[in-house]
């Protein structure tokens, strides 16, 4: 993980599903702002989905099985854990193994 940012960073003007959040750790990487096509984001709540793809970043999402799977639209992928993430469908390297 790179950085953290929380709602309540200076940057970060409006809560998802606004893109504030995910733009404000964008440009935190080092030699500036990475190109958000390039970002790949985690979610587990469809504010938080919704907010990454205005943002223009691809979304991994892993919702609570108890929400209604029509948000799961929003997202590039949905999975029920994030076990079942496979980096290389993402064109990332294989996890070490621990």
């Amino acid at each position: 993980m790179h950085h953290i940012v929380l709602g309540d960073d200076p940057e970060v003007k409006k809560g998802k599903p606004a893109p504030d959040v995910f733009l404000a750790a964008a440009r935190r990487f080092e030699g500036g702002p990475i190109d958000s096509e390039k970002i790949l984001v985690f979610e587990d709540a469809p504010a938080g989905a919704r907010a990454a793809k205005n943002a223009g970043m691809s979304v991994v999402m892993v919702p609570d099985p108890r929400l209604d799977s029509s948000h799961h639209a929003i997202a590039d992928q949905v999975l029920s854990s994030l076990m079942d993430f496979n980096p290389s469908e993402w064109g990332l390297p294989a996890f070490e193994n621990a």
